[in-house]
């Protein structure tokens, strides 16, 4: 095995249940019986290391593995960095197995997928390096407690009702470079705390309560390359903000409250590679000032239909065609008719291409069949009938089709 994958192995061994401490004091029991029979070591520590990087089933390594002998014990717990997923409830029997682990020290990524009682018990892992404790109501007070995990570079503290109390405590961690706090209850006054972060390289803050204010303390943000402001209250104002940071290569900013002019400020951003703008109120006139971002691979601009006249129609197509750099479009949910399908189908550069819950019939289908480099396609929600499909099924490369939902003859 190459030098790389071994590292590779280190980095990223996973472990999906959480049944793997309860049992700990068994397994060092086994070992133990083990160890009595097989004194001697047959192999070196690296042959050992070797032997056990050609396994991809970590369960198997930790419960079999470990009972080989305390020379595979050994080396299974001192090179191995554990990356962990608890899916069952946790109880303090469980907590308390879960501490005296002799594992504890190869952990350094773990996810927490159900409930427990206090978020007290995990600052105590000390050699942690990444942290999910998403959707776990521990609130402002089990925030404080995180916010000691000083050794943390990646934490994911989503939907466990915060607010502005618990940004503060978090924001006091100076060493993460990537942050997930959505679904909280952040308001400017927490975005401002956020702000001061000024480690940080990757910002998940969507569905919170930031407006333009919490927008223009974001902006000071000048180390952020990816930022993810979606389902906030952003407005025209706040996308000014926003396009100021011109370090960012990878922007989603959906579900606020900006129109034509806030994508002109947006489209100021010539850095990034990838938007999302998607349910927001920029129609036609948006889109054009879109189209002159020349350097984006990635464009979702789907559900720009607040109301009828800020949709996106042909005129809107027209523009996104002459984007000729994209390989990824999502422009579902618009009023995309056969003509808007023909401007796009001239996109050959195109890989991945979302046209749902638009207008377009057989005709429009036919456009796009053309497009031959296609390998991924949705065109759900439209009304291409069987005619439609015919054209659509010419498409030998696609290995990803939606085509449900398009008004087919019932003999199909």
């Amino acid at each position: 095995m190459s030098k790389r994958k071994r590292q590779d192995f280190e980095n990223h061994q996973f472990i999906n249940s959480g049944e793997v401490f309860t049992n700990n004091n068994i397994v060092e029991e086994k070992s133990t019986k083990v160890v009595k029979l097989q004194q001697q070591e047959i192999f070196s520590d690296d042959v050992c290391f070797e032997i056990i990087s050609m396994i991809d089933d970590s369960w198997f390594i930790l419960n079999d593995c470990s009972l080989i002998s305390k020379q595979f014990f050994n080396v299974i717990k001192e090179r191995s960095k554990l990356v962990i997923e608890f899916k069952k409830t946790f109880t303090e029997k469980r907590i308390e197995l879960f501490m005296k682990s002799q594992f504890m020290s190869s952990i350094v990524n773990v996810k927490f997928s159900c409930r427990f009682l206090e978020a007290k018990f995990i600052t105590e892992m000390k050699q942690l390096t990444s942290l999910d404790i998403s959707e776990n109501q521990i609130g402002d007070e089990g925030a404080k407690y995180i916010s000691e995990m000083r050794q943390l570079t990646s934490l994911d503290i989503s939907d466990i009702e915060i607010g502005d109390e618990g940004a503060k405590y978090i924001s006091e961690m100076k060493q993460l470079t990537s942050l997930n706090i959505s679904y909280n209850a952040i308001s400017d006054e927490g975005a401002k705390f956020i702000s001061e972060m000024k480690q940080l390289m990757s910002l998940h803050i969507y569905k919170n309560l930031i407006g333009d204010e919490g927008a223009k303390y974001i902006r000071e943000m000048k180390q952020l390359t990816s930022l993810n402001i979606s389902y906030n209250s952003i407005s025209d104002e706040g996308a000014k903000f926003i396009s100021e940071m011109k370090q960012l290569t990878s922007l989603d900013i959906v579900f606020n409250e900006i129109s034509g002019e806030g994508a002109k400020f947006i489209s100021e951003m010539k850095q990034l590679t990838s938007l999302d703008i998607s349910d927001n109120e920029i129609g036609d006139e948006g889109v054009k000032y879109l189209s002159e971002m020349k350097q984006l691979t990635s464009l979702t601009i789907s559900g720009n239909e607040i109301t009828y006249c800020n949709q996106i129609s042909e005129e809107g197509a027209k523009f996104i065609s002459e984007m000729k750099q994209l390989t990824s479009l999502d422009i579902s949910y618009n009023l995309i008719s056969d003509e808007g399908a023909k401007y796009i189908s001239e996109m050959k550069q195109l890989t991945s291409l979302n046209i749902s819950y638009n207008s377009i019939s057989g005709e429009g289908a036919k456009f796009i069949s053309e497009m031959k480099q296609l390998t991924s396609l949705d065109i759900v929600s439209n009304r291409i009938g069987d005619e439609g499909a015919k054209y659509i099924s010419e498409m030998k490369q696609l290995t990803s089709l939606n085509i449900s939902d398009n008004q087919f003859n019932s003999n199909w």
